[in-house]
């Protein structure tokens, strides 16, 4: 899965021969607002970015384009959860995904070790509270409802470098036995944490393994022996995943393709059109690093207002 963050690139990726494309919370922020992944994109930004995907996408499709929005913790308490399910669900979204990070949340890559979680209760409660609204805004009981119909809601964890890999498996096991539709982890750190993740679930719950490339160079053979692989989708099939998600790629690319148009346009010193046309044409499109996007949408200013004026 391409982790899409407007409605051209919904249409970029569908076009290509997407089977689902994901509405990346990190991508929405950059590209909307400009501004970083850490809780300050509201339902109503969502909820209007992913209507404006799937009217692009679907407009002259017979059958759909499944699209997962991510809802990030449901934004609030049952209330909340219960609006921001029936509102996303009103869009046409295949899947919802519900995270368990304390309110407001950061992007789990960029958080690291400072990421702050609910405790495995309120986790459980939050992903019952999103059955729950999905099964009362489809009119139907979880034990009526048709396997695979309607709504999915995708039940994430993000706990493990704050908690361990031990309670990551205990929620995802919590989460499965609840009805999830979709189970995941994000940020594990080895790939025998993803084998021993999958051996533990049920075989037939479907299951996601979600990354960040977060360097421009390839895959594994470019990293050092410290640094955690990056798997290629042959990988996260092999591992018995069911989808892989590069969440920001796509926005990665876009960043790169805006600088090296920037320093084209400015950075030659010279205002000829034709020659910077030309230029740009021929030079390759290189894909940013992850810290420069990170940079760009101001995660540094962000964490420094937040050691000055630390507050919640």
């Amino acid at each position: 899965m391409a982790g899409i963050h407007d409605a051209l690139s919904a249409k970029i990726f569908a076009e290509h021969g997407a089977p689902v494309l994901f509405l990346s919370g990190f991508g929405v922020s950059a590209s909307l607002l400009g501004i970083p992944d850490a809780g300050m994109t509201n339902l109503v930004e969502m909820e209007m970015v992913a209507r404006h995907c799937i009217s692009a996408v679907n407009n002259q499709r017979r059958q759909p384009l499944p699209l997962i929005v991510d809802g990030d913790t449901g934004y609030g308490g049952a209330p909340n959860m219960l609006r921001t399910i029936s509102s996303l669900a009103s869009t046409g979204a295949a899947a919802i995904t519900i995270e368990d990070q304390s309110f407001p949340k950061k992007c789990t890559i960029a958080a690291g070790s400072q990421i702050r979680i609910v405790g495995r209760k309120d986790a459980i409660q939050r992903v019952k509270g999103a059955l729950g609204a999905r099964d009362l805004y489809e009119g139907e009981s979880s034990e009526t409802r048709n396997a695979g119909a309607g709504v999915w809601i995708v039940a994430r964890t993000d706990c493990r470098l704050a908690c361990g890999f031990d309670e990551v498996v205990e929620r995802c096991l919590r989460f499965e036995e609840m009805g999830a539709d979709i189970v995941y982890a994000e940020n594990l750190q080895s790939i025998e944490e993803y084998k021993e993740l999958r051996a533990r679930l049920d075989p037939r719950t479907v299951t996601m393994v979600a990354q960040v490339q977060e360097r421009s160079e390839g895959p594994q053979s470019t990293r050092n022996n410290n640094e955690k692989p990056l798997l290629t989708i042959q990988d996260v099939g092999s591992l018995g995943y069911d989808l892989a998600l590069f969440g920001v790629t796509p926005l990665q690319c876009v960043v790169g393709s805006l600088q090296l148009a920037a320093r084209q346009f400015y950075g030659s010193g010279s205002c000829d059109g034709t020659g910077i046309i030309s230029q740009i044409a021929d030079e390759p499109i290189a894909m940013a690093d992850f810290n420069a996007v990170k940079r760009i949408v101001g995660f540094g200013e962000l964490e420094e207002f937040e050691r000055q004026f630390p507050c919640g």
